[in-house]
C-alpha cells in the first residue's frame, strides 16, 4: 500500500500470528523528513513543529521507522499517547507500506518526561532481512549502539533518556501491554 490510498491504517489488526505483528512504515530508511500518519486524512504529511516542517537536522533515519497499529501508549500511564513505535530494519520501503514483523528487542526511552518505547523487528520477508537474529542481543554490537546513539541524539529539543534496551519477550509484552487501548 503507498501514500494516498484511504486506508484506516490505524485500525489495522495487530497481530498476523503469534510472535509476528503489523507495522506501518511513516518514514523510510534514510530519510530525513519526520512523517506522521493523520488517521483524520488517512495520509502521512510532513510533521510539523512551531508551524515548520521537521526535518531531521542530525544523521538520516538507521531504518524503516512507522507504528504498530491497533495500540496506543496511553498519557495517563504514562505513554505518549501515539501508536507504539517500531523500528524495521531492512533496506528503505515507501511511506506506507505495511509489512508483517518480527519483533527482536524493544529500546525503552523517555522523550520530554513520557515513555517513548521503540520496538525494533525485522521484516518476515526473507528477501528483505539484511541482518537474521532472533533478538536484539543476536544483532552486532554496532547496529544496536548505532540505533540507541540515533535516538538519544536526532531531536535535542525533546532529550530523549534511555531507560533500557530488551529483547524480544520485552518487545512482545510491550505491545499486548498497549495494544487495543485507544
Amino acid at each position: 500500500m503507498s501514500e494516498g490510498h484511504l486506508v484506516d491504517f490505524e485500525a489495522l489488526a495487530t497481530d498476523v500470528r503469534p510472535g509476528v505483528v503489523r507495522a506501518v512504515i511513516e518514514i523510510p530508511a534514510g530519510s530525513s523528513d519526520k512523517r506522521e500518519y493523520s488517521p483524520t486524512t488517512r495520509t502521512f504529511p510532513v510533521s510539523l513543529r512551531g508551524g515548520i516542517p521537521r526535518r531531521i537536522a542530525f544523521l538520516p533515519y538507521p531504518a524503516n521507522y512507522g507504528f504498530v497499529p491497533g495500540t496506543r501508549m496511553l498519557k495517563e500511564e504514562g505513554g505518549d499517547g501515539d501508536a507504539v513505535d517500531i523500528f524495521v530494519l531492512c533496506g528503505a520501503v515507501p511511506t506506507g507500506t505495511v509489512m508483517e514483523v518480527e519483533p527482536i528487542g524493544v529500546i525503552e526511552l523517555l522523550d520530554a518526561g513520557e515513555r517513548d518505547d521503540k520496538v525494533v523487528a525485522l521484516p518476515m520477508d526473507p528477501a528483505l532481512r539484511t541482518v537474521d537474529a532472533d533478538d536484539i542481543s543476536e544483532l552486532p554490537t554496532a547496529a544496536r549502539e548505532i540505533l540507541v546513539t540515533w535516538l538519544l541524539n536526532y531531536d535535542p529539543i525533546d532529550g530523549a533518556q534511555l531507560l533500557a534496551v530488551k529483547g524480544k519477550a520485552e518487545a512482545l509484552a510491550t505491545i499486548a501491554r498497549w495494544k487495543n487501548r485507544s
